[in-house]
């Protein structure tokens, strides 16, 4: 994989802009230069982008993510790659963004066309070494797992569908065995670490899917068996009931890949990573979540 390092750039900007920046200055100084790598994430261009420097505060931000070290970030990304592709034993293909997002997001693997950019917005939590190797191990897993064309002409799917179609189309059983699955290997690649980070979960939010989980796995499957079945609507912590934490349905899922990895592939991932989840339906209307493994 390429990775894009504009780490030193975002450093170098922050190091400038004692004050928070005019939208000029950020257009000129940060975006423009980078226009290329940023414009497909931020599709609405600069004005969105400079939009989310209005909810920091400016001082507090600043004073951290100057410490952010750019080399030791590309160290870790590959670092991982090669952890990633001797696991599941090919070479991974796309590329990496590392840059600074000015706290707007963490990690995404962007399907397009059969290939993925992975942007890592690392300012935010470049101080937690143990979360970021499991974000960057997760995001790396979805680019190994949906590089298989099989995963996708199962459904009757282009493997080189548009990131467009990807997101119109992806199955929910795709959705969720993605998740989990990325969830499992990142535990398996980042071992010994507090197991709600695996979900993206904190200490009281992992307690709460966990005493809640009988309807948050009833609301998932629901979801399942619907011929329609739309897996964004899993992202909506109102489906589930009250005071339960976004990204609820990942504790599930993770929890079931990991029941899959044991009794299906005898923990060996690559047994997972090209077999269509659509051989999975069933394993996933009968898993039961009761405790974290």
């Amino acid at each position: 994989m390429k990775i894009h390092n504009i780490l030193p750039q975002f450093l170098a900007c922050l190091k400038k802009w004692e004050q928070k920046p005019t939208q000029a200055e950020f257009l000129k100084e940060y975006f423009q230069p980078n226009e290329e790598l940023l414009a497909v994430i931020f599709d609405g261009g600069s004005e969105e982008f400079y939009s989310v420097l209005e909810e920091l505060d400016w001082k507090t931000y600043r004073t951290a993510a100057i410490l952010l070290d750019p080399k030791k970030e590309e160290q870790r990304v590959l670092k991982y790659i090669q952890k990633v592709e001797k696991l599941f034993g090919f070479p991974l293909e796309g590329s990496v963004l590392l840059f600074g997002a000015f706290a707007c997001m963490d990690g995404y693997a962007r399907f397009d066309r059969g290939t993925h950019c992975v942007y890592l917005g690392v300012d935010e939590s470049h101080h937690r070494d143990g979360y970021l190797d499991i974000l960057i191990a997760h995001e790396l897993t979805h680019v190994a797992r949906e590089s298989r064309g099989f995963v996708w002409e199962s459904f009757g799917l282009d493997p080189k569908m548009t990131h467009d179609q990807f997101t119109d189309t992806l199955p929910v059983i795709e959705h969720l065995f993605g998740e989990g699955f990325s969830c499992a290997v990142s535990e398996l690649l980042v071992p010994d670490q507090d197991p709600w980070l695996y979900a993206y979960q904190s200490k009281e939010s992992l307690a709460q899917v966990l005493s809640q989980a009988a309807g948050v796995e009833k609301q998932i499957k629901k979801e399942l068996a619907k011929r329609d079945g739309d897996y964004g609507r899993l992202y909506d912590p109102r489906l589930y009931g009250k005071n339960l934490p976004s990204l609820s349905h990942y504790v599930w899922a993770w929890q079931w890949a990991k029941q899959l990895l044991e009794e299906k592939a005898h923990s060996d991932p690559k047994k997972l990573i090209s077999i269509s989840s659509r051989e999975m339906i069933q394993d996933a209307m009968q898993f039961k979540l009761k405790k974290i493994t």
